[in-house]
């Protein structure tokens, strides 16, 4: 059994070399189509490719996905969606199974991995440094272009994984982008993420379900409902585990 969990686990980092390996590849055609279509056009080109990765990733190591709630996804982009996080496939997961053209505002660690900074900027993921809070607040205010003009982004109020099927306290910090853009926010519940890799060490092949609630229209509250908004999206948030 050992050695069959270990075979997994080579294969699956083959895969992800071998992914990032032709990143390049996947690249080239976007300077052409960004040259000739324009910036839109290409960065739907790099979501398209994104996503296929992120579903076949999951399909070859048997990762059940299941999603629910996909008609409250608004029509319009000036979105921000917010998510609670259990693990290191909550990223493809989104990129792979919401079907919205989405950037992240992502911790600046992540840009270390090789070829994942490229990925990230051809995606519109902004870095945050968590110890900078005047680089902190930039982000913020990025973010929140970026929503109003038609780029929805994702953010994890949590602030890191919680590993686990306990969600770890919002920090209310994360929604200045949401408050700031007045946009829709659109919650999501990812159950059972963690069980792919943190549960265990192990890549193992699970379920997982992803919830997307109905959305709130920030621009329509009051100043003391948008106070209330970390703890109201929190507690909608814990309905999707009820399933």
């Amino acid at each position: 059994m050992k050695l069959k969990f270990r075979l997994i686990n080579i294969l699956f980092i083959s895969y992800l070399t071998g992914m990032a390996l032709l990143t390049p590849v996947f690249f080239f055609p976007a300077i052409f189509i960004h040259l000739f279509s324009g910036v839109n056009k290409s960065y739907a080109y790099i979501h398209s490719i994104g996503a296929m990765y992120s579903r076949h990733l999951f399909w070859v190591f048997g990762f059940k996905v299941q999603v629910s709630g996909i008609e409250n996804l608004p029509k319009s982009n000036n979105i921000c969606f917010i998510s609670n996080h259990q693990g290191y496939s909550d990223i493809p997961l989104i990129i792979g199974f919401i079907p919205k053209k989405v950037g992240f505002i992502a911790k600046k660690e992540l840009a270390r991995i090789p070829m994942m900074n490229i990925w990230l900027k051809a995606l519109g993921c902004i870095l945050i440094d968590r110890k900078n809070i005047r680089q902190s607040l930039k982000v913020i205010e990025k973010g929140a272009q970026q929503i109003q003009k038609g780029h929805p982004m994702v953010i994890f109020p949590e602030g890191t994984r919680s590993r686990n099927h306990d969600m770890i306290k919002f920090k209310p910090g994360a929604f200045k982008i949401l408050t700031g853009a007045n946009a829709l926010a659109v919650p999501i519940t990812i159950n059972g993420s963690y069980k792919i890799v943190e549960k265990t060490g192990i890549v193992t092949a699970s379920l997982v379900k992803i919830t997307i609630h109905p959305a709130i229209d920030v621009s329509k509250l009051t100043p003391q409902e948008k106070k209330e908004l970390p703890e109201r999206i929190y507690q909608q948030i814990k309905t999707g585990f009820e399933d």
